[in-house]
């Protein structure tokens, strides 16, 4: 009994998927990359209590270790200052996190790329496929790459990121919008920043009522910053509203847009050697994350465009790939080393579609709770930052502190058991399934009927 399984991406999501489905010896994996080698973008990674503990499952110890990830000396996983006097206006707190290792550790994304693919042959990773197309049909599902090759798996799990040529083949009319934001980043050594008089050595994220800047250290020897401000929509002069991602950037942009920020911040911003530049693009919830009746299933930025806010799109990708694998585990058995029958040698596509079913079910409800909390932040950004447009005035301190102590706590992100979560729904799908079929989604609307 075997089932080919092909992955099309290879970052965060795609590489713990393959991690993590090789568990299962049914499952034959293959990764498919379109880059012409794994070196990832220098940017940091923000990695939660729920991505840590998950990737421990699968053993990636790597980044359970303080030389990959940084961990706040103070025990606290976010702290906000004030962007002018350093004051700290809010703080996230961890509830139920002992191990230390557990801690929101910041992370080099090709550090985290590294500690992955030690977990992989090499042999199942493919370079330099870039995918053309996606065609399914009643009986098979083709995935076609530009060199001119193709492949049939029995399941494609797009893992393509947020542009995801995957998903496009099948929802063409999703939508990625602009959220008004441009996005600055830099990686570079710690040494650079070492010297600043009162250098935090907790992640800090200054902010303002428009602008903010993260510093942090990830890792040992490598500090990272990123920064954001918004862009008049509203004036089709302004800058930088062009959509682009990882390109080159001035330094001074940061000097002038944060000239007014707390010493600290700028400081840092003037020993800053490089800098990249982004869009924030997001999209809304898909109605389903799997389609041609349950041969293609997405994962990741791919399945859900939050545009990486709250930091959490790498243990996102990470708990996705973790469910995927639970819920195939439970509905594909380990055939016993013993001659099987025909009917046991197949996998079959009502095994697949309940497996997806369950994989939606599980993660489907956290992932829908960001996209809606992401587009009412990006909303009501939108709203305050219009009348500063249209007036010339921004929003009193006063107003601004308020609305920072009114946060909510992020514990339903950060520490989310996926396990317990999954557990959950068999529980509830085998509570129905005794004395009759158990339902699951087969994707494009299809529901099928199969036996737990």
């Amino acid at each position: 009994m075997t089932l080919d399984i092909a992955i099309i991406g290879g970052g965060v999501g795609g590489l713990t998927a393959a991690i993590a489905l090789r568990q299962h010896p049914a499952l034959r994996v293959q990764i498919y990359e379109q880059a012409s080698s794994f070196r990832e973008i220098g940017a940091v990674v923000g990695l939660a209590p729920n991505g840590l503990r998950t990737l421990e499952k699968l053993s990636v110890d790597d980044v359970l270790t303080d030389a990959v990830g940084w961990r706040n000396p103070s025990g606290i996983p976010m702290i906000f200052r004030h962007w002018q006097t350093g004051e700290i206006l809010s703080t996230d707190q961890y509830h139920n996190v002992q191990d230390r290792r557990h801690h929101f550790a910041r992370v080099h994304r090709a550090k985290l790329q590294k500690a992955l693919l030690k977990k992989l042959p090499a042999d199942i990773l493919h370079l330099s496929k870039r995918v053309v197309s996606v065609i399914a049909d009643d009986e098979k599902v083709t995935v076609s790459f530009e060199d001119g090759t193709s492949i049939t798996p029995d399941l494609v799990v797009g893992a393509d990121g947020i542009k995801s040529r995957v998903r496009k083949a099948f929802v063409t009319n999703h939508e990625l919008s602009w959220t008004g934001e441009a996005i600055f980043r830099s990686t570079f050594p710690y040494s650079l920043v070492s010297d600043i008089k009162d250098l935090p050595q907790d992640s800090i994220h200054w902010t303002g009522p428009t602008a903010w800047l993260f510093g942090t250290r990830i890792g040992n020897d490598e500090y990272a910053i990123t920064a954001s401000f918004p862009i008049n929509q509203l004036d089709p002069t302004a800058p930088f509203q062009d959509i682009v991602w990882n390109a080159p950037a001035d330094p001074e942009i940061l000097h002038e847009a944060f000239k007014d920020f707390h010493p600290t911040p700028r400081a840092i911003i003037a020993i800053i050697p490089h800098l990249r530049r982004y869009a924030n693009i997001a999209g809304a919830a898909l109605p389903h994350w799997s389609f041609a009746a349950a041969r293609v299933v997405l994962l990741g930025d791919a399945a859900h465009t939050h545009g990486g806010a709250f930091a959490a799109g790498a243990s996102l990708a990470i708990d996705d790939a973790y469910a995927l694998f639970l819920a195939l585990r439970a509905t594909i058995p380990v055939v016993p080393l013993t001659t099987p029958t025909a009917e046991e040698s197949v996998v079959t596509r009502e095994q697949i579609s309940l497996a997806l079913g369950l994989y939606e079910a599980t993660r489907r409800p956290q992932a829908d709770r960001v996209l809606r909390t992401v587009h009412q932040g990006h909303g009501e950004a939108r709203k305050r930052l219009e009348g500063v447009w249209r007036t010339g005035v921004g929003e009193g301190d006063g107003a601004f502190r308020a609305r920072f102590k009114e946060r909510e706590d992020p514990v339903w992100l950060t520490e989310h058991d996926v396990e317990a979560a999954f557990e959950g729904v068999l529980g509830k799908v085998q509570e129905g399934a005794r004395g009759r079929g158990a339902r699951g989604a087969g994707g494009d609307g299809v529901v099928v009927e199969a036996k737990l």
